[in-house]
């Protein structure tokens, strides 16, 4: 027994920690029925959507922090900290726009302290990976 707890303990110093690039927000099963085709379809182009985000492109993080937060018509789980941390990508890229600007602040400043540090902190990895830079220092929320 304590040779399990041991070894427990050690593998648990081994794991690295959890990078921005290693979430990828989870795509909901498209239930049978009329919309299943739709869902499928928004469940697709998010995933593609993702990847070009990851690669800097303005649009496609549009549409990933939108789908984010708005779930894409039940393909995407919504998940509010990581949209928020990827309007403050886009307000850090460069291409940002009065819309984009409008949209951060709708998404974030209604999220708790903790929730916006936990996506300053997300973005922070994100702009760092995708820019090659720091972010900047306001974020407008």
């Amino acid at each position: 027994m304590l040779k399990l707890l041991l070894a427990l303990s050690m593998s648990v110093l081994c794991v690295s920690p959890l990078q921005a690039e290693d979430i990828h927000p989870v795509a909901k099963s498209c239930q049978p029925g009329a919309m299943q085709a739709h869902c499928e379809r928004w469940t697709k182009d998010f995933k593609t959507a993702l990847e070009r985000a990851h690669k800097g492109d303005h649009g496609a993080q549009v549409i990933v922090a939108l789908c984010l937060s708005s779930g894409c018509h039940g393909a995407v789980t919504i998940d509010r900290v990581a949209s928020c941390s990827w309007h403050l990508v886009i307000a850090n890229s460069g291409a940002a726009t009065v819309l984009d600007a409008s949209n951060l602040r709708d998404t974030c400043r209604p999220m708790t302290t903790a929730q916006k540090d936990e996506a300053r902190a997300l973005s922070g990895d994100l702009v760092q990976k995708i820019y090659k830079r720091a972010p900047a220092a306001t974020d407008q929320m």
